[in-house]
């Protein structure tokens, strides 16, 4: 299996919330859940200096999957206050139709129904309001 070691730096963060944890675990009465500025450390650590989740659960002792849901599927604060009109979104590309039917009938009662294959050209959606709209 090909391993990444860490650097120094993330060598140091890594240890400096074992010791938050330490220390916690030393003086928590009972099963208490873990507070929140210890969840926020943890997430620093994947989102900030790029560890593993499978490296920081093992280094701090917790839960594989509640550590993943904890970080992984909230998005850090910064991420958060992202303004969403700069966001990208890829949209799947609308799926081609064979065969179209367009049936209308405006308010003086004339049908009209059209049929062709592929998409609809902007031509025939002007005939379609021209339709609609002018009575003769």
């Amino acid at each position: 299996m090909n391993k990444t070691k860490l650097t120094k730096q993330q060598r140091t963060a890594l240890e400096e919330a074992r010791e938050l944890f330490s220390a916690w675990r030393e003086t928590r009465a009972g099963r208490t859940r873990i507070p929140d500025d210890l969840w926020k450390a943890t997430a620093d650590l994947f989102h900030t200096w790029g560890i593993s989740v499978n490296t920081i659960a093992r280094s701090l002792r917790l839960n594989y999957s509640t550590l993943k849901t904890k970080i992984i599927d909230k998005p850090p604060a910064a991420i958060k206050s992202i303004d969403a009109a700069s966001m990208f979104i890829e949209l799947a590309p609308p799926q081609v139709c064979t065969d179209n039917v367009i049936e209308m009938e405006n308010q003086s009662g004339l049908k009209m129904r059209m049929c062709f294959r592929g998409r609809a050209d902007p031509a025939v959606i002007r005939l379609a309001r021209y339709f609609l709209e002018n009575q003769p």
